[in-house]
């Protein structure tokens, strides 16, 4: 396909094509779709719900899964190449030769605090109620990948759409299983599992250097970003550009997300509901645990690291192995025709447990809006491509505001005009007065609309001087996400087995305080068992002075209960005679200012 500029869809795609590096011990890399189709079996929904084999394994390739789902567009089915349908099977192992290395100096739990390992062990808990893959999917899936599913060189799909100013570059990868759980201590595995990257051109603007549309801004399939906070500009420092002049996407091990930095991220929650919940505890993190995440970051810590390294294999341009491009376009009517999913299908209630849907859909059969709406799914509706146009963007609201200040000027005057002629010779308080109200809130909304538009047009008529800075990489965002600090040496050492041990110690010591079955001298040893996990939590975080402030906080507040349970009365008392004593100070001042 070829653009009104003269820009081949599929050389676009192969000048912008990003490099992907992986983080050593990854298991699972960019494969062939069409592969996947002919090595996995269709299971479809009957009227019970019950999955049913429609295809065995060698049954399929994606003409026929178009065939096939065609009419139901493929919603109720899932494909699968480790779900078989056998009973009984022994799971696969991986030889020991041939499995990846495994993953140096990781310590999720050492990276959260206590509060955070319960939901952890909470989470693995829940498995055994919402489905999750069956045992051995992993291993299996690997050796599939090995045998079968590896082209000679990685696959990815791309497709270009245009929209307005933007020329819209996307790559899609296929992998056939995310082991993030299994693999690295995430929060699920599902097989299957597309990511994306998207590149945004300026296709009104002048070219760059080699001849090509000049690209503005890049977007990576991420866990935490949504909207503005997705992308980075092309000049973002936090943007690795090879010396090929093409982006680097660092891959989290197991779960496949994109970032911009290399390193290791850790995962948090930004909660839609039960805001004032979450607040509480931010606050109640910061008194209690200071070194906390959730104490120091706007979500809610949880204990699932996305390993993005990028120290193992990499591929794409600069890197040791080349792209095999496949485009999304009319003539792949698999994309359309199938909204199935791409993985086994758990029916986890959750959804982290499942397979995917395809580059276009989501799980429920209505599109993406990565796909349908790239431009806007990004944030980027709102924004120029490049300084020239913006300037011209800014010529003509300048003028809209212009011609709006008129109008607004006009209709402000013809309504005071019409006040003071209506309330001539009448009574400041009779009723035909208060009857005129609701122009004068009419007069007094255009009066703020015009002060509001006057000092829009200031601004624009004013511009930036040429040496002044333009707004800086970062300024779009709400949400800059970077990589941990690592702990390192013998302490990082001591809080990666103190994480290990710790949780259960505290629920032990929680269960003693609030069963009824030990008497008071046991339930005062768990809280002082408590204090002093938590104390050494603290300390091994670097955080000693705090814990010294929390323990003399602890101990105040002991001494306070003690005196309460003996003398209630004064404890009552105390605070009364202290506020009145202040009231008669705050008064006498006051008197005597007088």
């Amino acid at each position: 396909m070829t653009s009104a500029q003269g820009w081949e869809d599929v050389d676009l795609l192969r000048a912008f094509e990003p490099a992907v590096r992986f983080t050593s011990g990854e298991f699972f890399y960019p494969v062939s779709a069409h592969r996947y189709v002919q090595r996995s079996a269709l299971w479809s929904d009957d009227r019970d719900g019950d999955p049913n084999r429609s295809f065995g394994v060698n049954e399929l390739d994606v003409q026929s899964l178009t065939e096939h789902c065609r009419a139901s567009q493929g919603l109720g089915h899932a494909l699968s190449a480790v779900d078989t349908g056998s009973k009984g099977q022994v799971p696969p192992r991986i030889p020991l030769k041939q499995r990846p290395p495994p993953l140096r100096g990781a310590s999720r739990l050492a990276s959260v605090g206590v509060t955070a390992r319960a939901i952890d062990a909470l989470n693995r808990l829940s498995l055994l109620f919402r489905g999750s893959v069956p045992g051995g999917s992993a291993a299996r899936s690997f050796l599939i990948q090995r045998d079968h599913l590896e082209p000679e060189r990685p696959t990815y799909y791309g497709r270009v759409v245009r929209d307005g100013p933007w020329i819209v570059c996307q790559y899609w990868f296929f992998y056939s299983f995310n082991n993030w759980r299994s693999g690295f201590g995430g929060v699920n595995e599902h097989e299957g599992d597309w990511e994306q990257v998207t590149i945004y051109l300026d296709g009104q603007g002048p070219p760059a250097q080699d001849g090509w549309p000049a690209p503005r801004w890049v977007v990576f399939s991420a866990h935490d970003e949504t909207g503005d906070d997705l992308r980075r500009r092309w000049d973002d420092p936090d943007l690795s550009l090879n010396e090929c002049h093409h982006p680097v996407v660092f891959a989290g091990a197991g779960s496949h997300s994109g970032a911009y930095l290399a390193g290791d991220y850790l995962i948090t929650l930004q909660p839609p509901t039960l805001p004032s919940f979450v607040r509480a505890a931010r606050r109640a993190a910061r008194i209690f645990t200071p070194w906390s995440a959730t104490a120091q970051s706007g979500g809610v810590a949880i204990p699932y690291v996305d390993y993005a390294r990028g120290d193992g294999r990499g591929i794409g341009p600069g890197e040791r192995e080349s792209w095999h491009p496949i485009m999304l376009d009319e003539t792949q009517e698999w994309v359309h025709a199938y909204r199935g999913l791409w993985g086994h299908d758990t029916r986890d209630r959750l959804g982290g447990e499942r397979g995917p849907a395809g580059p276009r859909y989501e799980r429920d059969g209505t599109v993406r809006e990565s796909w349908a709406d790239p431009v806007g799914w990004s944030g980027l509706a709102k924004v120029a491509p490049n300084a020239d146009r913006e300037l011209e963007l800014v010529r003509t609201r300048a003028e809209q505001v212009r011609d709006r200040l008129d109008e607004v000027s006009v209709e402000v005057d013809q309504i005071r005009t019409s006040l003071r002629t209506e309330a001539a010779g009448l009574a400041p308080g009779s009723p035909e007065v208060r009857g005129l109200r609701e122009e004068e809130e009419r007069s007094l909304q255009l009066r703020m609309e015009q002060t509001k538009l006057t000092d829009e047009l200031a601004r624009m008529e004013h511009p930036r001087a040429a040496d002044e800075a333009g707004p800086g990489p970062h300024d779009h965002l709400a949400h800059r996400l970077i990589p941990m600090e690592p702990v390192l040496g013998i302490r990082g050492r001591l809080l990666s087995w103190w994480s290990v041990l710790s949780t259960p110690l505290m629920l032990c010591a929680i269960a003693a305080i609030v069963s009824p079955v030990f008497g008071l001298s046991s339930t005062l040893f768990a809280v002082y068992s408590v204090l002093i996990l938590m104390s050494v939590e603290g300390i091994l975080r670097g955080q000693f002075l705090a814990v010294a402030l929390r323990f003399a906080v602890a101990a105040l507040t002991v001494a306070g209960l003690y005196l309460a349970w003996l003398e209630w009365q004064a404890v009552i008392a105390i605070p009364l005679l202290a506020a009145a004593l202040l009231v008669l100070v705050v008064n006498l001042r006051e008197a005597v200012r007088r």
